[in-house]
């Protein structure tokens, strides 16, 4: 009589010492990517703040050119002009009338390009839809090497630009 003897079968399972590897790989990758995912969230959350920007510029120049008068952009306190734009903006019609008001977010600050100063300035657009004046808001958040730019010609379009300008300390 022949007498075959089979070997145990493995069965498709891990072992302990396997899963334990694993997770202990995926520990790793996990807080190494961390970091750079709440980077990652940060910059999206000052590019939106970018975008609104724009938005409201296309919208302040529109509105010139549709009213056939003045339009103007600017930082609110109140219900009035002054203060900065991180603590949030409108557009005002010629006459003084809140058209449209935006927040911001309160932990990203507005400046110019060099980040010397705070944005405060206002800006204007004729009845033909040209800016007063050629400038750049710099959004910026403390812990965040990353930074947007609205960048805005005489003519009054604006442009998104990364990386742009130097953050205030």
């Amino acid at each position: 009589m022949n007498a075959t003897v089979s070997l145990p079968s493995r069965s498709g399972a891990f072992s302990l010492i396997e899963l334990t590897v694993v997770l202990a790989v995926l520990a790793v990758v996990t807080s190494l990517a961390t970091p750079s995912f709440s980077e990652l969230i940060q910059s999206w959350r000052l590019r939106t703040e970018a975008v609104q920007m724009i938005s409201a510029i296309w919208l302040a120049r529109a509105t010139a050119l549709r009213l056939g008068q003045k339009t103007v952009l600017c930082p609110i306190q109140g219900t009035r002009c002054g203060g900065q734009y991180q603590e949030g903006f409108g557009i005002f019609s010629e006459e003084g009338i809140l058209l449209r008001q935006y927040q911001s977010r309160p932990e990203s600050s507005v400046s110019n390009r060099g980040g010397t100063r705070s944005a405060t300035q206002a800006l204007v657009w004729s009845a033909a839809g040209l800016g007063s004046r050629n400038m750049t808001f710099l959004f910026c958040a403390e812990n965040t090497e990353v930074n947007w730019a609205v960048v805005l010609n005489r003519v009054g379009r604006p442009r998104l630009r990364r990386g742009w300008g130097v953050c205030p300390d």
